[in-house]
């Protein structure tokens, strides 16, 4: 279970933000008033502005090789940053490999574990993030959450488990028992964690501000695990009543006057594959380049296609001849707002 990306909230984000950055040496990825976005290796990290007095308490764990371990190690010592003795009394322990944990600015627990890792990996300082902890008022009933991942770990007690594999982790514990190697009870708080899978999932949790999002990576050589079609208008509602009440797509997303743009995300049909319309203030008008720019919906029910098209004839968008004739047979083409055609073609695809 590789972990993508973890988002977690904080109450010192100019703090963490310098701490993640020059400390630990995370380059940042992305960044706006509200929240910032570092690379430790292949997963993310992000922090998010939350407007609580008390700062949120979260556990994860940093993956690394032996000598970046002791360099960070000697660092994290020279600046007198809060190392975290373990039951021995030691700063630096051994667990499969050596280990040390130690507190951020927001009091977060964070663990280093040096492991052998591939080649290609030596040179780059942090591998992954490898575990994260995830603190809940029962144990089974958050392993029953997250049975549809992947876990190889048998059960260890009803307050504690690790739920993955060899390549990443979930640290299960019940809200209140401490986190190693303190003696701080462990709390819930919001948390986003994207992990790769066999398929695409987005797992909310019913009553926990926990969010687990699965994506699937294409291959080993474009491990893509999103895609977006993004396009420009200076129709954007029109567009929207086009795609949405007129094609019937699900919208995913949004979002209203960001530096200038508004925008609106429909799946394909999922946020695992989508499209994406935005609108600036200053206009941005996007006429389709040909009649043969398409956007190609494969169904294999005729009367759906015919009742999605006589209900955009209604909307005032009517059928229109294809431009190669191959789309002519077996479909119905039908141009948006813009004249980006869409073709519903009667055929279960490749």
């Amino acid at each position: 279970m590789k972990i993508l990306k973890i988002v977690l909230e904080t109450v010192n984000i100019h703090e963490m933000k310098k701490f993640y950055t020059e400390t630990l040496e995370m380059p940042i990825v992305r960044e706006k008033q509200s929240f910032f976005t570092v690379r430790a290796g292949h997963s993310l990290i992000t922090f998010q502005q939350t407007n609580s007095v008390e700062a949120p308490f979260y556990h994860f764990a940093l993956k690394t090789s032996l000598s970046f371990y002791d360099y960070m190690f000697k660092k994290l010592s020279d600046l007198k940053v809060n190392i975290l003795p373990n039951s021995d009394g030691e700063l630096s322990g051994y667990w499969k490999g050596k280990q040390v944990y130690f507190t951020d600015p927001d009091g977060n627990i964070v663990e280093i574990l040096e492991r052998e890792i591939p080649e290609s990996d030596e040179q780059s300082g942090w591998v992954d993030v490898c575990e994260v902890g995830l603190p809940s008022d029962n144990v089974e009933d958050m392993s029953k959450f997250l049975s549809s991942i992947k876990n190889i770990n048998r059960p260890e007690s009803d307050i504690f488990r690790f739920y993955g594999d060899e390549t990443g982790n979930f640290v299960l514990v019940k809200e209140g028992r401490h986190w190693y190697p303190t003696d701080r009870p462990a709390t819930i708080h919001p948390i986003i964690v994207e992990v790769e899978g066999d398929q695409y999932q987005e797992l909310k949790h019913p009553i926990l501000p926990i969010t687990v999002k699965v994506k699937k990576p294409w291959s080993s050589t474009l491990p893509v695990v999103q895609m977006r079609i993004a396009r420009p208008t200076d129709q954007l509602d029109k567009v929207i009543d086009f795609y949405e009440a007129g094609l019937g797509l699900k919208r995913v997303g949004e979002f209203w006057d960001h530096d200038g743009y508004d925008g609106v995300m429909f799946g394909l049909p999922d946020k695992n594959y989508h499209l994406e319309f935005t609108s600036h203030v200053s206009g941005t008008p996007c006429p389709a380049p040909t009649k043969d720019n398409l956007l190609v919906l494969y169904l294999p029910n005729w009367e759906v296609i015919t009742d999605v098209a006589n209900r955009l004839e209604k909307m005032g968008y009517p059928e229109v001849e294809a431009e190669n004739p191959y789309w002519g047979d077996d479909s119905i083409t039908i141009e948006d707002p813009d004249g980006w055609r869409v073709v519903l073609f009667c055929s279960t695809g490749l």
